[in-house]
């Protein structure tokens, strides 16, 4: 179903839609997983069923109409999406080597959650980690039980894996024109709020967040003892597979972000006599810069990285991903460049 509504008041000086649907689909086409003795790695099938809902609202509006010259309009979009698995294969709930889940949305991550790194003097180090962990190395959230002295009753192991959404709250985006006289500008950007970004150039499992000092690494801000208040590990802390124990989680991000995508200015020869003596109707200057620059990004006031993904989880990896396919990443991928257009057009 899909019920919308199309308005427009303030003597037409404002129009907008608003938008709500709800879609239930069933025999979605998976990709199963198979035992590495069958041969055969996996088998595309009609296993699933989901629920997509979500609202759409858009806005236009005029906010000053030629006044002495003077124009300006502006519009608005914003939208929300929430996606949810409602069955799995032969009534299974979870499906943890393709990280679907029923009751979830279809992209989501398993994984560890990283709640800190552990410092001096925080108790249960040694339960949590089974003797093997170390100050500076990173904590994660433990979800079992705790015995009558509230010591934890077993390690940190892959029941503590957490189920994490993807989805941001909201998205949307936003434009404005500016006008005087024979003079134009414009302006376009887009917004995000919360989600997970995942970023493979500061995951694990590869060789640029190995923390080893045996080669070049992403620059990040590393735990010692006289900057205990890190996000990262310390180097030569504990270890899985050459890479900081839980590397993986380093690769989340706070997706939310404010961009600015493009830039115009122009400026229209109308009615101007040499043009026309020359057959030309009409000529306009103008110059573009797409992408100048993000306004606000926790992604990008750390890394200095475009907090738009430009890769499938598959695909331009720093390292040996083990995110699926199906999940937008950052990764090593051309991010979006900055260029600048001066252009003309001409009417006859």
């Amino acid at each position: 179903m899909n019920y919308g509504i199309d308005f427009s008041v303030l003597n037409h000086r404002l129009n907008g839609t608003f938008e709500y649907y709800e879609q239930n689909t069933k025999d979605l086409l998976f990709r199963v997983s198979l035992p590495s003795t069958s041969g055969v790695g996996s088998y595309m099938a009609n296993i699933g069923e989901s629920q997509n809902k979500g609202f759409e609202l858009t806005l236009n509006g005029t906010i000053i109409d030629n006044r002495n010259g003077f124009s300006w309009d502006a519009g608005f979009n914003l939208y929300a999406n929430r996606n949810e698995l409602t069955q799995l294969a032969s009534g299974q709930d979870r499906d943890e080597s393709n990280w679907w889940f029923v009751g979830h949305p279809i992209d989501v991550i398993f994984d560890y959650e990283k709640v800190g790194l552990w410092q001096e003097g925080d108790p249960h180090l040694d339960v949590l980690e089974g003797g093997g962990g170390n100050v500076g190395m990173i904590k994660v959230k433990y979800t079992g039980e705790y015995d009558s002295a509230g010591v934890p009753v077993r390690a940190i192991g892959p029941d503590d894996r957490q189920i994490l959404s993807l989805e941001p709250k909201f998205q949307g985006g936003f434009n404005t024109r500016l006008a005087y006289n024979n003079w134009d500008l414009t302006m376009v950007g887009v917004f995000k709020k919360d989600g997970i970004l995942i970023s493979t150039l500061h995951s694990s499992s590869g060789y640029l967040n190995m923390l080893s000092g045996r080669r070049n690494n992403v620059k990040v801000d590393y735990w010692t003892p006289e900057n205990t208040g890190a996000s990262y590990p310390k180097p030569g802390g504990s270890t899985s597979a050459d890479n900081p124990k839980y590397g993986t989680t380093l690769g989340y991000f706070d997706a939310t972000y404010l961009k600015v995508r493009t830039i115009s200015l122009g400026y229209n020869f109308n009615n101007n006599a040499f043009l026309n003596n020359v057959g030309v109707e009409r000529m306009r200057v103008y110059a573009t810069v797409q992408n100048p620059f993000v306004m606000f990004s926790p992604f990008n006031d750390e890394t200095g990285l475009d907090p738009e993904s430009n890769s499938y989880g598959d695909e331009n990896a720093a390292v040996t991903t083990q995110y699926r396919e199906r999940l937008l990443t950052v990764g090593t991928n051309s991010p979006a460049t900055r260029n600048f257009i001066f252009g003309l057009n001409l009417t006859f």
